[in-house]
């Protein structure tokens, strides 16, 4: 997947400025997909070349001028289009996996700050997740859509803390073991 098709698919929703679909995906869509303001603009530009979206310029009151952006006709079949096919298989991209991939090279201890370091983060977003999706079961309850991506983070995050958690702790028992064992 690419950002293009997340622009697409967050101006079905609604018109608005590229600063906004950046604060969007920052405040609410970060469990789903991250994108730096500069990589929206780019793409919103090429999105307009291309003819899938359109910009109206403004001037609010005291402010400087915005581009609004929609989807044009053209945007729309191209969504739909997008929507209706298979998604792409899921890849990953872990630097911590790689890490552990040669863990053999550093003490236990060092993988096992790293493990918990990482818990520390999951837990971390789970509880910002688990905000999310209360605040949103009770503002939106109609945006199916939203709280599916929600839960879904939310299952993944939980999966990744516990098992940071369990790994940890069969380090730890492993090292307690052979220290028990050389004494």
């Amino acid at each position: 997947m690419s950002l293009r098709f997340v622009l697409l698919a967050m101006l079905s929703k609604n018109q608005t400025t590229g600063y906004d679909m950046g604060r969007r995906l920052h405040n609410e869509l970060s469990h789903i997909w991250v994108a730096r303001l500069q990589q929206i603009y780019v793409e919103l530009a090429k999105l307009e070349a291309q003819g899938l979206v359109e910009s109206e310029s403004i001037q609010p009151p005291k402010r400087p001028r915005q581009k609004i952006y929609s989807l044009t006709p053209s945007g729309n079949r191209a969504l739909d289009q997008w929507l209706e096919e298979p998604p792409a298989p899921v890849s990953f991209k872990n630097e911590l996996l790689i890490k552990l991939f040669c863990m053999e090279r550093l003490p236990n201890d060092f993988i096992i700050a790293r493990l918990e370091e990482r818990q520390a983060d999951f837990e971390a977003i789970e509880q910002s997740l688990r905000d999310k999706l209360t605040d949103a079961r009770r503002t939106a309850p109609d945006q199916l859509g939203y709280l599916l991506t929600l839960e879904a983070s939310l299952s993944a995050v939980e999966v990744q803390a516990s098992w940071c958690a369990g790994k940890a702790a069969e380090l730890r028992k492993s090292e307690t073991s052979a220290a028990v064992a050389q004494a």
